[in-house]
This record gives C-alpha cells, sequence and structure tokens, in this order.
C-alpha cells in the first residue's frame, strides 16, 4: 500500500502559483489541489475553481427565507384564529395585514441562515491550523500543496522546481 503525502511548494509571485495550479489541473490533479496566499488573489480562486460547482449557501439563504415566510403566515394566521378579534365584519383572518409580519420574518431567517451557513462552508472559525499551513503564507509567499502517493514524490518535485518554486517541502500526514 502506498503512502499519502502533501508536497508543498512555496512561489514568490502569484503567477507561478497560477501556473503550477493550471498544470496539476491538466494532471487530473483538480480535487487534491489548495492553495494559500497572502492576500485575495481572484486569478487563483478563479482557476482553481473552475468548473466547479457553486456555493450552497444561496439555497440556505433560500430555505431560511421560505422558512420565515411560512412561518409567519402560520404563526399569525394560528394567533388570529386563537385570540379571534371581531372588527366592524372583517374577516378574522385577514392576509393583507399579515403581510408586513411575513416579509420581516423572511429577511431575518433569510439573513440568519445565509450568515450561518457562510461560517459552515468557510470553516469559519478555524480552530486548527491544516498540517499544510506555513507562517510565511500570511506575509509574502504564495503556497501550492498537491495530495501525492509517496512514490511519485520525485516526479512532483521536478515539476515544481521546473515552476520556479523557491522551497519544497512534504508534508506527511
Amino acid at each position: 500500500m502506498d503512502e499519502n503525502l502533501f508536497l508543498v511548494g512555496t512561489f514568490n509571485r502569484s503567477e507561478k502559483a497560477l501556473n503550477a495550479i493550471s498544470e496539476l489541473k491538466k494532471m487530473g490533479l483538480g480535487n487534491d489541489i489548495e492553495y494559500y496566499s497572502p492576500f485575495p488573489e481572484h486569478s487563483l480562486e478563479e482557476e482553481k475553481y473552475e468548473n466547479i460547482k457553486r456555493s450552497p449557501v444561496r439555497r440556505f439563504t433560500l430555505l431560511g427565507a421560505l422558512t420565515g415566510c411560512l412561518g409567519a403566515f402560520l404563526f399569525t394566521s394560528w394567533m388570529s384564529l386563537d385570540y379571534p378579534i371581531r372588527v366592524s365584519a372583517k374577516p378574522i383572518l385577514s392576509y393583507p395585514a399579515f403581510v408586513v409580519i411575513a416579509f420581516e420574518c423572511t429577511i431575518l431567517l433569510g439573513g440568519i441562515f445565509t450568515l450561518l451557513s457562510m461560517f459552515h462552508f468557510s470553516r469559519i472559525p478555524s480552530l486548527v491550523r491544516p498540517p499544510t499551513f506555513r507562517k510565511q503564507f500570511t506575509d509574502d509567499k504564495f503556497g501550492v500543496v498537491v495530495k501525492i502517493s509517496k512514490s511519485e514524490t520525485s516526479k512532483f518535485e521536478s515539476l515544481f522546481r521546473s515552476w520556479d518554486a523557491e522551497e519544497i517541502e512534504e508534508q506527511y500526514v
């Protein structure tokens, strides 16, 4: 059985890291790549997540909004039937009056579900640092990490050198 490891390449420029990510994706390792950047670099993000399904956060926002709207209409209807107040022959279930409460609950629960799902899917707070993280990736270096088998180490080290990696490190997990 071949043991897996992470190969961590450190780059001084985002263009070099972008080249490494695109070459690794061409090799079919799209799901085994991770990158680190000292600042938001959209070209790296676009290359890494190209042709990958979109974030599910929007579905949770819709779920929260529909839950809030339906819950508000059900709650106000239940309260009107439980404690009926007859006002000049108007119906007890007066839905136009419930629209304001339904709108507010839609916005409230949609926002809460969005916030919680964003925290969940972005893994915030990150209480444990990944083993491939290096302090220099927050200062001025870019990191590209690929998960490979131990037998492929020399092949990928030479590839990282050809892509001008400043430092190449093996991380066993």
